[in-house]
């Protein structure tokens, strides 16, 4: 098959996915190939239908399946009256002391093959990337060197998949990780409904943040805003996707995690205070109701306990002695910070 226009589009935090999504197009170039590239946030996407056209996807994996974001702009686009389709998700690798460690989509890349499908859109190929892991907020950034060696073992692997698939042939890859994927289904089910939502309200500002507003202004989901009455500072909001590029690109490193809030957090999820309202309090003539109560009790008052406790945070980080004294008593303040090599947010944006 021939094709006329590749469309890449691509979500990304700190750089790997559009990485990805360029050398896909490096590799559309030697089939003189007109190509677009945009980034994946809450605007529309433009996607261009035809039998010519091949739109590539690359989104990041969280929770071992594919971010919200991601989904909910496929479930948004137009039908794709067999436009062809392929999938790259890019997982977190890991390489300490010359050992590597490859990451797991899950079931990120078929998830999204599926609603593809669903769709009206032809998938030609799905493959999982190993790229530098990330996630700051929860371990050091990779050194140089290990960040050099993943990405020098993804780039050809991208180039082959791009150049298969150009070449009209399908490439579908990962049923190990795919397995692997739906076994852990509710582990990715909770991270979605909730360990995501809870994620969003362990970032803070610490007493480096000037107020720049580069992490509201970056962040693809819109997901931070400032907010302060004597000074602006970022606020986080249940939006967030945890893509880490508020924290990996902030030029003060002033973007951290508190592992004192997610110790509240836990203590407060763990209260059964449904168990408390369905035995005292409200009439035993509910339990005919036909969603769980006992669950949907719960989910509500985890997410309004863990706000207003955000939001007394907030007030207090205002205060620049206890915003010093959170960060110095967080892990992200003494770790490296990672974003993909040479890329930066302006041109990420800019796509």
């Amino acid at each position: 098959m021939a094709f006329e226009k590749m469309c890449v589009f691509f979500m990304t935090g700190t750089g790997n996915s559009y990485k990805i999504a360029a050398w896909c197009s490096e590799v559309a170039k030697t089939f003189d190939l007109q190509t677009k590239m945009q980034q994946i946030t809450t605007d529309k996407l433009a996607i261009e239908l035809g039998e010519k056209i091949l739109c590539i996807f690359t989104f990041p994996t969280h929770g071992f399946t594919a971010p919200w974001l991601i989904v909910k702009q496929i479930l948004y686009i137009p039908r794709g009256k067999g436009t062809s389709a392929v999938v790259l998700a890019s997982r977190a690798g890991i390489r300490i002391k010359g050992i590597s460690l490859p990451g797991m989509e899950g079931t990120a890349g078929y998830l999204i093959t599926c609603l593809l499908f669903l769709k009206g859109y032809k998938v030609r190929g799905v493959i999982g990337i190993d790229m530098p892991s990330n996630w700051t907020a929860v371990h050091w950034g990779l050194s140089k060197e290990n960040i050099e060696f993943i990405i020098s073992a993804a780039q050809p692997k991208v180039k082959h998949f791009a150049k298969v698939i150009l070449s009209g042939q399908v490439y579908f890859d990962g049923i190990v990780s795919l397995v692997l994927g739906l076994w852990l289904a509710p582990i990715s089910f909770m991270y979605l409904i909730m360990a995501q939502l809870i994620f969003s309200k362990l970032f803070f500002a610490s007493d480096q943040c000037i107020g720049c507003s580069l992490c509201v202004n970056s962040c693809p989901k819109h997901a931070i805003i400032m907010k302060g009455i004597k000074r602006k500072r970022p606020y986080w909001t249940y939006s967030c996707d945890s893509c880490m590029a508020c924290m990996n690109y902030c030029p003060h490193k002033a973007v951290e995690v508190s592992p004192l809030l997610a110790i509240i957090f836990y203590y407060l999820t763990t209260v059964p205070i449904s168990t408390y309202l369905l035995g005292n309090l409200l009439p035993a003539t509910l339990t005919w109701f036909p969603i769980n109560l006992d669950g949907a009790i719960q989910y509500v008052y985890i997410l309004t306990s863990v706000l207003l406790v955000y939001l007394i945070l907030h007030t207090a980080l205002g205060w620049r002695f206890f915003s010093m004294i959170l960060s110095r008593f967080s892990h992200t303040h003494y770790l490296r910070r990672y974003h993909a090599p040479d890329i930066t947010l302006k041109e990420i944006n800019k796509r």
